[in-house]
């Protein structure tokens, strides 16, 4: 499995300054998501695989059988029904068009339709491998744009204050940039911010900043949710919330409803998904072969954003899971020492596959689930000694 760094060089060498000769493929666009580039580079590897294809067309890999099953979990009907084609559409050609800008992919334009080859297996690996990783290759692919493009201070202007004027000036320059840059016509006032939305939320995740939601400056940090295709919708599901309780805690009280085994969303599915097929009925904890939870370690109705990281979820028995994780079964609460025990148990996963797992990953699960600060580049028996010296002092 290719590193970040390794990502990030590969990015480096590639030109991706956008012209009106080189803006088809598009970079950019509506439907390019976590959750659907994580899936499309996973079906394209999936499908090559299976049928020992050297080439293929976006129409090959959508009306696929491995598609039609697999894009089940989004809920929105079958790939081969044509009252649905207006949802696939974009679903399939978006992201194979940002993975031909990227150079994950190449396009042969000259017979149609168009037909691709993967250009770039380990990028493709990358991507396919896990919802975050997909998350990562969107970030550092908008930061070699951004950079190659000449578009960082202007992004910065809006960061640095986060005001409405900014964020206004923000969107007029990213607008004039992609008409100067593009085929696309000042008269046509809609698909600029198709592209610079993406652009806009992709960076101010990254910053923990103010972003776009719905054509205006977001009222609060962009969260995780905003990059995802098939997101909840928090307005409807805040339109019942009391008065009296917090948005923080509504959501809280959201996650914590759930059933431990639905996904909020497809991300978290895929990645409990991988987890089942990864360990399978064996607990990560005892070995006992009866395991069949996936488990969030941190809560996700606390740590919304690691509930689709595999470092973060861990399969074990369901008494293992109501009777340890969770104290009399009560969701709202963790035990902390077996918590510890799980992250131990983890730590020997994650070392037994590195390419499934990613070590810098489960470092920032500490992190974020414990509010600590463990360097980036800890060893693997710093992080063993930090979790038993915490074990020690749990009552």
């Amino acid at each position: 499995m290719l590193s970040d760094n390794e990502v990030k060089s590969i990015l480096s060498n590639q030109n991706l300054k956008l012209t009106k000769e080189n803006s088809n493929p598009r970079p950019f666009d509506q439907k390019v998501t976590m959750d659907n580039l994580n899936t499309v580079a996973y079906l394209i590897d999936q499908i090559v695989k299976e049928d020992q294809k050297q080439s293929f067309t976006t129409s090959y890999i959508w009306k696929h059988n491995t598609s039609e099953d697999y894009v089940q979990m989004y809920g929105k009907g079958s790939v081969f029904d044509k009252k649905k084609d207006a949802e696939w559409n974009k679903f399939f050609p978006q992201p194979m068009n940002f993975l031909t800008y990227f150079g994950v992919l190449s396009r042969d334009e000259s017979k149609t339709p168009h037909k691709y080859k993967i250009n770039n297996k380990g990028l493709l690996e990358f991507i396919k491998s896990q919802p975050n990783r997909s998350l990562k290759f969107l970030v550092y692919a908008t930061k070699e744009f951004i950079k190659q493009n000449d578009l960082t201070k202007v992004l910065e202007a809006f960061f640095n204050l986060e005001t409405k004027s900014e964020f206004n000036k923000l969107r007029k320059n990213l607008e004039n940039f992609i008409y100067n840059n593009t085929m696309i016509k000042r008269t046509n006032k809609h698909e600029p911010s198709r592209i610079y939305n993406k652009i806009i939320n992709h960076i101010a995740y990254d910053q923990e900043k103010k972003g776009n939601y719905n054509g205006r400056m977001s009222e609060d940090v962009i969260q995780i949710e905003e990059l995802q295709y098939n997101q909840k919708n928090w307005y409807d599901i805040l339109s019942g919330k009391p008065k009296k309780t917090s948005r923080a805690e509504y959501k809280k009280q959201y996650y914590a409803n759930l059933a431990e085994e639905d996904g909020i969303d497809v991300s978290e599915r895929i990645a409990k998904k991988n987890i089942v097929k990864k360990h399978k009925f064996i607990s990560e904890f005892s070995g006992k072969d009866n395991a069949n939870e996936t488990h969030h370690i941190f809560m996700k109705s606390e740590f919304s954003k690691l509930r689709f990281l595999h470092e973060n979820l861990i399969r074990i028995t369901a008494g293992e899971h109501l009777e340890k994780a969770h104290p009399l079964g009560n969701r709202m609460k963790v035990d902390e020492k077996f918590q510890t025990e799980l992250l131990l148990a983890k730590l020997k996963s994650i070392l037994a596959d590195q390419n499934f797992y990613d070590f810098k990953t489960f470092v920032y699960v500490l992190n974020t689930g414990f509010n600590e600060k463990l360097d980036d580049n800890v060893s693997v028996d710093e992080v063993k000694n930090f979790l038993l010296k915490r074990l020690k002092t749990i009552n």
